[in-house]
């Protein structure tokens, strides 16, 4: 009796990790794209937090400028650059445990 349920866990097992085959292949495509998308996204939101950091520097410097609005600039640029690059980051890492665990069965 145990053989005739290992043995059909073990098809049922082969069954799924034949079906989940195109679903990881789906993820890997999937992960790609995001990397491209957000390597072109994070290196626009990097020159746009540079120009940032570079106008709350001016505003520092500027004798007409006032320091609230250079570190609202500062702070704003840093983050402009932050942000993406953790998105990026936690939805690889995601996408990456979603594939570990699919491979898993």
């Amino acid at each position: 009796m145990m053989t005739v349920l290992y043995g059909i866990g073990t098809v049922l097992r082969f069954i799924l990790r034949v079906v989940l085959l195109p679903v990881q292949a789906v993820l890997t495509l999937v992960m790609l794209a995001m990397a491209f998308i957000g390597s072109l996204a994070c290196t626009l939101f990097e020159i746009l937090g540079t120009l940032g950091v570079i106008c709350g520097l001016y505003e520092f410097i500027s004798s007409t400028g006032s320091a609230i609005s250079g570190w609202q600039f500062l702070i704003g640029g840093i983050l402009l650059v932050i942000i993406p690059q953790a998105l990026l980051i936690w939805g690889e890492a995601g996408l990456l445990n979603l594939k570990d665990l699919l491979a898993r069965i």
